[in-house]
């Protein structure tokens, strides 16, 4: 059997094949207006009449086949390996299905019709079902441009097909026959333009052709679901005609239904290559959400471009466009658009269950919807404003609790819905106070399409190299900057050795000046003005807020094709995925906001929340944070990348003197623990011989000298500054002890590093520790007890032999940690976030 890989997988989806099938369902649309038109001049009124209502017939067949077959097509191609036989399965259903179809319609004008005209309806109602196969074998198979020609090519061949039988003399029958000879030719160009089409190997390709019961049992729930999420944006004006028995009063209802339904066409387009691109990846999918998270957004862009325009077309294009209608009945546009957003927006929703599943619960929720829409629609048929405006609100909820059930599905919420419908509200103000004044409303209507046309366009891939702009925080140079800076620095040094262009954009701090060091752009933010650039506090939230209000400026300037944003204090995160249409990852090397709003008794963790959730892809430094980051936001695609040691830590040092207890890092007190070493040592310090050496600097050097005077120990702490390099191997090797007092660490740089260096570590018993601080290289003691620290110090540093058993073993526990290996591999995360194809394992 032969196979060959699904096209659809690893791929984005494409914008460009979305405007094809929209422009090829308005034109589709605008074809058949025309095609009525013509029909309505050609044959006598007896005619007309009997053409218009097997039309109609007709068109309802052609709504629940094109309902039913391309999507369960799109399904079993995408899930079977088989797919000769799954289109003959296919085939063979939509013949099961039309004869009943077929029947349902000639006995709907059996009293009236001739035989010819029923031969003509049955022969339709069949073709308009394989048609509608061989429409879905197209969209099952990519083929857009052939999908996108074959729906006016349909009308074309019915036209002419009219215009032969008119001339003819075949009258009504004839032009119904016209709707069998379009629909049987488009349908075999479609099957055999589809068979061209490789065997598709898509996410479930190993599975077998489905057997005829299961087919059946996946076809009728797909049309029944497809024919609901139809019907209800249309149930309105359904049962006011039954209610109100044909009164002529819904004339102007139905023709403004014609404009307002504009977003539904965009939607089904933007639904049939979506449905393609989810069919072929698993569910929950990292391909699957960021396929999602784009058809989402060019939706929302749809809606801000189109709903505004509808809403509020002049009543001089209104008459032209529908004439006929009297000016008041122009009001009710705004509710029918609202009715046409809400069914846009369950148009695409419902996509997701049609190809992950389940259906049966949003099966459930539209048959609610629909039994609470008939008794509501009845009850206010008399007045149509109010049941315009019934019908949006129903619309509208329904639609909410599907992309409620989206979100709690694949964990993907509005995807930029806010920004386009605030757009759109602003443009409907201005484009409502211009509806006198037409030539300067079409002149804004062009700039708004214009606009989004402009938006939506695909991003070409451009020459030269591979581009990312890292939100940083912290500049390596910075007095302070601790273990995160160093892992930003290593990672994108080897970046920028393998061609890549990296620009890290970092926090303002005195001295800061833009440079480019390892071949990495440092660019800093601009400065606090006067006093306030003291402040690190300040500074930091200036950082943030620069972030979110120059993040488009950053962007159009570097050009990039991939977003890092390092977690930092206090915030975390300030959701930059919410703020650009680059892909975006986020590195997680701190997540500790609620202490922060502890300290400061500001909402920091709200935030945190917030940026956290939009989020889609996460790198963290540990498994112990992935997991902490799994279970805050379980939808996310969280990869564990720990970080990496110089090879220069590794080097054997022999005969080094081990005199002294060392504590390296950050001078701190609220996450590094410095106080509590203080205290510890204050204790300690009258049992042993050994100094304590504390290099580093930090916000909280003051302090920390301060206290260690008020406990007495000035004299036993030697304060070494800043560190760098070789130099702070040497100093590690040194140690006979190596104290990490940390309340949080998300890895433990100096841990590491100390551990490499064969030095023993003492730690407080975190859960970002535990990996590396084992029983077999060091020691660790309940968190924040002081007591128990202070009792460890004293035993290890009066046992020598003991520490230099812990410290043998150090070396080989973090042999594994390579910076060449974990660069690469981050590498190949920011590909794949922005839609590259190629994935990394989903921990180290």
């Amino acid at each position: 059997m032969r196979r060959i890989r699904n096209p659809a997988a690893g791929q984005s989806p494409s914008p460009r094949a979305a405007t094809l099938l929209t422009g090829a369902a308005l034109l589709t649309g605008a074809a058949n207006y025309g095609l009525s038109l013509l029909v309505v001049r050609l044959l006598p009124a007896t005619e007309y009449v009997r053409y218009a209502t097997a039309s109609t017939l007709l068109l309802t067949v052609g709504t629940l086949a094109g309902a039913t077959m391309p999507p369960l097509m799109t399904r079993e191609l995408a899930h079977r390996a088989e797919s000769g036989r799954t289109v003959r399965a296919c085939l063979r259903m939509a013949l099961m299905c039309s004869l009943p179809c077929a029947a349902a319609a000639c006995a709907a004008c059996i009293s009236y019709a001739t035989p010819a005209l029923l031969a003509a309806i049955a022969a339709a109602s069949v073709t308009m079902w394989i048609n509608a196969t061989g429409a879905g074998a197209l969209q099952g198979r990519l083929r857009f441009r052939q999908l996108a020609m074959l729906w006016p090519a349909e009308v074309a061949l019915r036209g002419v097909a009219t215009l032969v039988a008119v001339r003819a003399g075949w009258g009504g029958s004839g032009a119904v026959a016209a709707f069998a000879i379009a629909a049987g030719t488009t349908a075999v160009a479609a099957l055999v333009a589809g068979r061209r089409t490789g065997v598709t190997d898509g996410a479930g390709a190993n599975r077998p052709a489905a057997d005829g019961a299961a087919l059946w049992r996946r076809g009728v729930t797909v049309g029944v679901l497809q024919s609901l999420v139809c019907l209800l944006p249309t149930l309105d004006i359904v049962v006011a005609a039954a209610v109100c028995a044909g009164d002529a009063a819904l004339a102007p209802y139905q023709a403004l239904l014609v404009v307002a339904r504009v977003p539904m066409f965009v939607a089904a387009s933007l639904a049939a290559v979506l449905l393609t691109r989810l069919a072929a990846v698993p569910a929950h999918s990292r391909a699957g959400g960021a396929h999602l998270r784009a058809t989402m957004r060019q939706h929302w862009t749809a809606v801000a471009a189109i709903a505004p325009l509808v809403a509020t077309c002049p009543p001089s294009l209104l008459s032209v466009v529908l004439p006929g209608v009297p000016a008041p009945s122009a009001g009710l546009l705004i509710p029918l658009c609202v009715v046409g957003v809400a069914g846009a927006t369950l148009t695409v929703g419902v996509t997701v269950f049609l190809a992950w599943g389940p259906m049966r619960p949003l099966l459930a929720l539209l048959v609610v919807a629909a039994a609470l829409a008939v008794p509501l629609y009845a009850a206010t048929a008399a007045h149509l404003s109010a049941l315009a405006w019934s019908a949006a609100a129903l619309t509208t909820a329904t639609a909410g609790t599907v992309l409620a059930l989206v979100r709690r599905r694949v964990g993907v919420p509005g995807a930029g819905a806010g920004a386009p419908l605030a757009l759109a509200l602003f443009a409907f103000c201005v484009l409502w106070t211009l509806r006198s004044r037409t030539p300067l409303w079409c002149l804004i209507a062009l700039v708004v399409l214009t606009a989004a046309l402009w938006t939506t366009r695909p991003r070409p891939r451009r020459p030269g190299p591979y581009r990312v702009l890292h939100l940083a925080f912290e500049d390596p140079r910075c007095p302070g900057a601790g273990g995160g800076s160093v892992r930003t620095h290593e990672v994108n040094r080897r970046l920028a050795a393998r061609g890549v262009e990296v620009t890290a954009v970092c926090a303002p701090w005195a001295g800061a000046t833009p440079a480019v060091l390892d071949g990495v752009r440092y660019v800093p933010l601009p400065r606090c003005p006067g006093r306030l650039a003291g402040n690190r506090f300040l500074c930091q939230l200036a950082y943030f807020g620069a972030i979110t209000a120059g993040l488009p400026l950053l962007v159009r300037r570097t050009r990039p094709d991939v977003v890092v944003e390092d977690f930092a204090a206090p915030f975390s995160s300030v959701a930059v995925p919410r703020l650009t249409r680059i892909p975006v990852v986020g590195l997680v090397q701190w997540l500790s906001a609620r202490d922060k709003a502890r300290e400061y008794h500001l909402p920091f963790h709200v935030v945190e929340r917030y940026g956290l959730r939009s989020h889609t892809t996460l790198v963290a430094v540990s498994e112990g944070l992935a997991a902490e980051l799994r279970r805050r936001h379980p939808t996310a695609r969280t990869i564990a990348l720990p970080n990496g040691l110089d090879p220069a830590a590794l080097r054997a040092r022999p005969g080094a003197p081990r005199q002294h207890l060392v504590y390296l890092g950050r001078l701190e007190m609220t996450s590094k623990g410095l106080d509590l070493l203080l205290h510890a040592y204050a204790r300690a310090a009258e049992l042993i011989t050994c100094d304590l050496l504390i290099a580093g600097d930090g916000p909280h050097a003051g302090h920390a000298r301060a206290l260690a005077a008020r406990l007495g120990i000035g004299h036993r702490v030697r304060w070494l500054g800043r560190v760098n390099g070789s130099a702070r191997f040497e100093l590690l090797a040194t140690a006979r002890l190596v104290c990490v007092p940390s309340r949080y660490e998300t890895f433990g740089m100096v841990a590491a590093e100390a551990l490499a260096t064969a030095t023993p570590v003492l730690a407080f018993d975190i859960p970002c520790l535990r990996d590396l601080v084992t029983d077999q290289v060091g020691v660790r003691v309940p968190p924040g007890d002081v007591v128990a620290y202070s009792r460890a110090l004293v035993a290890l540093a009066q046992d020598p032999d003991r520490c230099r058993a812990l410290g043998a073993s150090g070396p080989a526990g973090v042999r594994h940690l390579d910076w060449d290996a974990v660069a690469d591999a981050q590498l190949r995360l920011y590909r794949a976030a922005g839609g590259d194809g190629r994935d990394v394992p989903g921990a180290w």
